[in-house]
Protein backbone atom coordinates (compact mmCIF):
# COMPACT_ATOMS: atom_id res chain seq x y z
CA UNK A 1 0.00 0.00 0.00
CA UNK A 2 1.59 3.47 -0.72
CA UNK A 3 2.52 5.67 2.11
CA UNK A 4 2.71 9.57 2.69
CA UNK A 5 6.08 11.28 3.37
CA UNK A 6 4.52 11.52 6.90
CA UNK A 7 3.71 8.31 7.22
CA UNK A 8 7.09 7.14 6.08
CA UNK A 9 9.21 9.76 8.41
CA UNK A 10 6.87 8.41 11.42
CA UNK A 11 8.20 4.75 10.67
CA UNK A 12 11.79 5.31 9.75
CA UNK A 13 11.62 7.77 12.87
CA UNK A 14 13.39 10.50 10.75
CA UNK A 15 12.08 14.20 9.82
CA UNK A 16 9.42 14.75 6.62
CA UNK A 17 12.66 16.84 5.60
CA UNK A 18 15.05 13.80 5.33
CA UNK A 19 12.44 11.77 3.37
CA UNK A 20 12.27 14.33 1.11
CA UNK A 21 15.89 15.14 0.23
CA UNK A 22 15.78 11.33 -0.69
CA UNK A 23 12.85 11.78 -3.23
CA UNK A 24 15.27 13.08 -6.14
CA UNK A 25 13.92 13.62 -9.59
CA UNK A 26 15.00 10.24 -10.73
CA UNK A 27 13.28 8.82 -7.47
CA UNK A 28 10.59 10.48 -7.84
CA UNK A 29 9.67 9.38 -11.44
CA UNK A 30 9.99 6.00 -10.22
CA UNK A 31 8.25 5.35 -7.43
CA UNK A 32 6.60 8.76 -6.33
CA UNK A 33 2.67 8.77 -7.51
CA UNK A 34 0.29 11.98 -7.13
CA UNK A 35 -3.06 10.76 -5.04
CA UNK A 36 -5.87 12.67 -4.08
CA UNK A 37 -6.65 12.22 -0.84
CA UNK A 38 -9.20 14.12 1.17
CA UNK A 39 -9.61 16.41 -1.81
CA UNK A 40 -6.10 17.23 -1.75
CA UNK A 41 -3.36 15.92 -3.95
CA UNK A 42 -0.52 14.06 -1.95
CA UNK A 43 2.61 12.53 -2.93
CA UNK A 44 2.52 8.62 -2.05
CA UNK A 45 5.38 6.16 -2.47
CA UNK A 46 4.82 3.01 -4.01
CA UNK A 47 5.65 -0.14 -2.23
CA UNK A 48 9.07 -0.75 -4.09
CA UNK A 49 10.48 2.82 -3.59
CA UNK A 50 9.33 1.91 0.17
CA UNK A 51 11.46 -0.69 -0.01
CA UNK A 52 14.27 0.95 -1.24
CA UNK A 53 13.64 3.86 1.54
CA UNK A 54 13.66 1.58 3.34
CA UNK A 55 16.48 -0.46 3.18
CA UNK A 56 18.20 3.26 3.40
CA UNK A 57 16.88 4.76 6.52
CA UNK A 58 16.96 1.05 8.30
CA UNK A 59 20.23 0.47 6.88
CA UNK A 60 21.66 3.91 8.46
CA UNK A 61 20.21 4.36 11.47
CA UNK A 62 21.82 0.85 12.77
CA UNK A 63 24.95 1.70 14.70
CA UNK A 64 26.80 -0.79 13.43
CA UNK A 65 26.47 -1.88 9.94
CA UNK A 66 26.32 -5.76 9.36
CA UNK A 67 29.37 -7.77 7.71
CA UNK A 68 31.42 -4.73 8.14
CA UNK A 69 35.14 -5.09 10.19
CA UNK A 70 37.04 -2.52 11.53
CA UNK A 71 40.71 -3.57 11.75
CA UNK A 72 43.04 -2.04 10.09
CA UNK A 73 45.52 -4.71 9.15
CA UNK A 74 43.07 -5.95 6.38
CA UNK A 75 45.06 -5.79 2.60
CA UNK A 76 42.19 -5.39 0.92
CA UNK A 77 40.73 -2.38 2.22
CA UNK A 78 44.09 -0.50 2.48
CA UNK A 79 44.28 -0.97 -1.31
CA UNK A 80 41.02 0.64 -1.78
CA UNK A 81 41.91 3.19 0.15
CA UNK A 82 45.34 3.79 -1.50
CA UNK A 83 43.44 3.74 -4.71
CA UNK A 84 40.44 5.85 -3.46
CA UNK A 85 43.18 8.43 -2.08
CA UNK A 86 45.24 8.55 -5.53
CA UNK A 87 41.65 9.15 -7.17
CA UNK A 88 40.83 12.22 -4.72
CA UNK A 89 44.21 13.31 -5.45
CA UNK A 90 43.71 13.10 -9.57
CA UNK A 91 40.67 15.02 -8.60
CA UNK A 92 42.71 18.04 -6.40
CA UNK A 93 45.66 18.35 -9.09
CA UNK A 94 42.27 18.98 -11.54
CA UNK A 95 40.64 21.31 -9.69
CA UNK A 96 43.86 23.06 -9.00
CA UNK A 97 45.08 23.56 -12.48
CA UNK A 98 41.92 25.05 -13.18
CA UNK A 99 42.28 27.48 -10.10
CA UNK A 100 45.67 28.46 -11.55
CA UNK A 101 43.93 29.08 -15.38
CA UNK A 102 41.89 31.23 -13.50
CA UNK A 103 44.32 33.53 -11.54
CA UNK A 104 46.36 33.55 -14.80
CA UNK A 105 42.95 35.32 -16.59
CA UNK A 106 42.00 37.55 -13.56
CA UNK A 107 45.37 38.65 -13.59
CA UNK A 108 45.76 39.11 -17.20
CA UNK A 109 41.78 40.97 -17.14
CA UNK A 110 43.68 43.02 -14.19
CA UNK A 111 46.75 44.31 -16.30
CA UNK A 112 44.29 45.17 -19.00
CA UNK A 113 42.17 47.22 -16.15
CA UNK A 114 44.97 49.13 -14.85
CA UNK A 115 46.34 49.65 -18.86
CA UNK A 116 43.18 51.19 -19.34
CA UNK A 117 42.83 53.56 -16.42
CA UNK A 118 46.58 54.51 -17.08
CA UNK A 119 45.07 55.94 -20.74
CA UNK A 120 42.17 57.19 -19.39
CA UNK A 121 44.33 59.43 -16.50
CA UNK A 122 46.40 60.51 -19.63
CA UNK A 123 43.61 61.58 -21.79
CA UNK A 124 42.48 63.73 -18.56
CA UNK A 125 45.57 65.50 -17.95
CA UNK A 126 46.35 66.35 -22.08
CA UNK A 127 42.56 67.18 -21.63
CA UNK A 128 43.40 69.85 -19.25
CA UNK A 129 46.83 71.08 -20.40
CA UNK A 130 44.37 72.10 -23.37
CA UNK A 131 42.11 73.65 -21.71
CA UNK A 132 44.63 75.95 -19.52
CA UNK A 133 46.45 76.86 -22.62
CA UNK A 134 43.13 78.11 -24.49
CA UNK A 135 41.92 80.00 -21.01
CA UNK A 136 45.30 81.34 -20.89
CA UNK A 137 45.46 82.26 -24.78
CA UNK A 138 41.61 83.77 -24.50
CA UNK A 139 43.14 85.91 -21.21
CA UNK A 140 45.76 87.49 -23.29
CA UNK A 141 43.84 88.01 -26.21
CA UNK A 142 41.12 89.65 -23.82
CA UNK A 143 43.62 91.84 -22.18
CA UNK A 144 44.61 92.79 -25.50
CA UNK A 145 41.57 94.42 -26.29
CA UNK A 146 40.55 96.47 -22.99
CA UNK A 147 41.41 99.58 -23.08
CA UNK A 148 42.58 100.96 -19.40
CA UNK A 149 39.42 102.45 -17.74
CA UNK A 150 40.07 105.78 -16.33
CA UNK A 151 38.06 107.29 -13.31
CA UNK A 152 37.48 110.63 -13.10
CA UNK A 153 38.58 110.60 -9.55
CA UNK A 154 42.24 109.21 -9.94
CA UNK A 155 42.53 112.79 -11.42
CA UNK A 156 42.49 114.88 -7.87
Amino acid sequence: MPKTIKELADEFGVSKQAIRKKLDANFRANYVQTVTRNGVQTLVVVNSGYLLLKQHFIGSNSQKPEGVTFTSNTGNKNTDTIELLKEQLSVKDNQIKEKDEQLKSMQKLLDQSQQLHLMAEKKIEELKMIAIKNSDSNSIKNNAFEQPKNKWWHFW
